[in-house]
C-alpha cells in the first residue's frame, strides 16, 4: 500500500509541473503485479502530461509582408513588485484644483501676497496678471503648490479676501490610469528586452532593420507611456489654485434711454454698478426737485429746458459714491393748445414792440424827415421851371 502511495504522489508532481505548457499525452504501464486493491488488478495505466515546445516568434514586415523566424530568446522575468507599486496599491492618486473669486481693497497688494504665500507652501507661480477696466482694477493668478497644503492655501485666500463670490473644487482620481500605464510599461519594456535579444542573433541587416524598425517603435511608446505617469505623478502631488481679484471700490454710472425729450414725455434711467458689496441703495437726483430710490427710475419734466441728473449709490457695508452728470436732459416743447395759444400771445406782443418800435423812431426822426423833404419840394421845383423855359 505504501508503494502505490508513493508511486502515485510522483506521478501527481510530474503532471503539475506540465501543466504550463500545451500537453501531449502518453501513457506509463505500472505494474502492481502481487498487490491487489479494492477497485483494480493487474497492469494500470496512468497519463503523464508533457511539456510543448515554446512557440516561433515570426517578425512581419509591414510593407511588403515578409517574414522570418529569429532564434527564440528564452522569457525574460516578470519585474520585480517595487516599493511604488506597494505604495499604489495602498494610497489614490487624486489631482485637485480650486478656483475662488475675491474681492479685495488692493488687487496689486493681494497679488503680491498670493505670491509669497505660495513660496512660502514650496509652490510656485503659474501665471499672474493685473488690468484695469473703466475705473476699477482686476487681477488674477495661478500657482500650484503641495497637495497636502490645500487646505491650508484655501484658508489663507479666504482670510485674505473681504468677500469670496465663488468657490469651487475639482477632485479627479486618477489612481486606475496611473495602474494601467504601469502594467502597460512593464510589457513594452519586456518586449524591448526581446527585440535587443533578437537583433543580437539577426544574421543579416534586412532582418536587423525590420527589428530595429519594431524596436524603434517600442521605445516611443514606453518614453510615451513614462511622460503620462510624470504627468500624473507632479498634478497628483501638487495643486492648482486659480483665483480671480476685483477691487472693492465702488464705482458707478449711469444712463438714460433717451436724452433728448419732449416736455411731459417719459423716460428711464439705467446705473451702471462695478465692485462694493450687494445689496445697493440708490437715490437719483433728477435736477427739476424731483427725487428717486428705485434703481431704474421712470420721470417726465414738465417745462422745456437742461436739466442735470445725479445718482448717489451706497453698498451694504456703507460705502458710497457718486456720479452726476451736468445738463444730461434736454426738453424741447412739446405740442398742446396751451403751447399754441402761448406762441400766438408771444407772437402778438412780439408785433406790437415792433410797431410801437417803428412810431417811436419815426418820431423822433420827424424833424430831419421834413427838412429832407422841403429839401427835396425845392429841387423838384426848379427842374420843373428849367424845362419850361427851355
Amino acid at each position: 500500500m505504501k508503494r502505490i502511495l508513493a508511486l502515485a504522489s510522483s506521478i501527481l508532481i510530474i503532471v503539475s509541473l506540465a501543466g504550463c505548457g500545451r500537453p501531449s499525452t502518453s501513457t506509463i504501464k505500472v505494474e502492481t503485479e502481487g498487490l491487489s486493491t479494492p477497485e483494480s488488478s493487474g497492469p494500470t495505466t496512468i497519463p503523464v502530461v508533457k511539456p510543448a515546445p515554446p512557440p516561433e516568434i515570426i517578425t512581419i514586415d509591414r510593407q511588403t509582408g515578409a517574414g522570418f523566424a529569429p532564434a527564440v530568446p528564452s522569457p525574460s522575468p516578470a519585474p520585480p513588485f517595487t516599493p511604488a507599486d506597494q505604495q499604489l496599491a495602498g494610497d489614490r492618486m487624486i489631482v485637485r484644483t480650486g478656483n475662488m473669486a475675491l474681492i479685495v481693497k488692493d488687487v496689486n497688494a493681494a497679488l503680491a501676497d498670493i505670491s509669497r504665500m505660495a513660496e512660502n507652501l514650496k509652490g510656485y507661480v503659474v501665471s499672474s496678471n493685473a488690468y484695469e477696466s473703466g475705473d476699477r482694477l482686476f487681477g488674477s493668478i495661478s500657482f500650484r503648490i503641495p497637495a497636502e497644503s490645500f487646505d491650508q492655501a484655501v484658508a489663507s485666500l479666504r482670510a485674505l479676501a473681504d468677500d469670496v463670490t465663488n468657490e469651487t473644487t475639482n477632485s479627479q482620481d486618477v489612481t486606475q490610469e496611473y495602474t494601467d500605464l504601469t502594467s502597460q510599461l512593464k510589457n513594452l519594456e519586456a518586449t524591448e528586452t526581446q527585440l535587443l535579444s533578437i537583433m543580437q542573433k539577426a544574421q543579416t541587416v534586412e532582418e536587423t532593420l525590420k527589428v530595429q524598425i519594431e524596436l524603434s517603435r517600442v521605445r516611443g511608446d514606453i518614453e510615451q507611456t513614462k511622460g503620462r505617469m510624470l504627468y500624473l505623478e507632479r498634478t497628483s502631488s501638487t495643486s492648482l489654485i486659480n483665483v480671480t481679484l476685483q477691487q472693492s471700490k465702488l464705482g458707478i454710472d449711469f444712463t438714460a434711454d433717451r436724452t433728448v425729450i419732449k416736455d411731459r414725455e417719459t423716460i428711464r434711467f439705467f446705473p451702471q454698478i462695478s465692485g462694493g458689496f450687494t445689496p445697493y441703495s440708490y437715490k437719483w437726483e433728477l435736477g427739476d426737485s424731483s427725487t428717486s430710490t428705485e434703481s431704474n427710475p421712470s420721470h417726465s419734466f414738465k417745462r422745456a429746458g437742461s436739466y442735470t441728473v445725479k445718482l448717489t449709490v451706497t453698498d451694504d457695508r456703507g460705502n458710497t459714491s457718486t456720479k452726476t452728470r451736468i445738463d444730461y436732459i434736454t426738453v424741447i416743447p412739446g405740442w398742446s393748445a396751451g403751447n399754441i395759444a402761448g406762441s400766438a400771445w408771444n407772437g402778438l406782443v412780439g408785433f406790437t414792440r415792433g410797431m410801437v418800435s417803428f412810431i417811436i423812431w419815426v418820431g423822433i426822426f420827424s424833424p430831419v424827415w421834413i427838412v429832407i423833404g422841403v429839401i427835396l419840394v425845392v429841387v423838384l421845383r426848379r427842374r420843373s421851371k428849367a424845362k419850361k423855359t427851355q
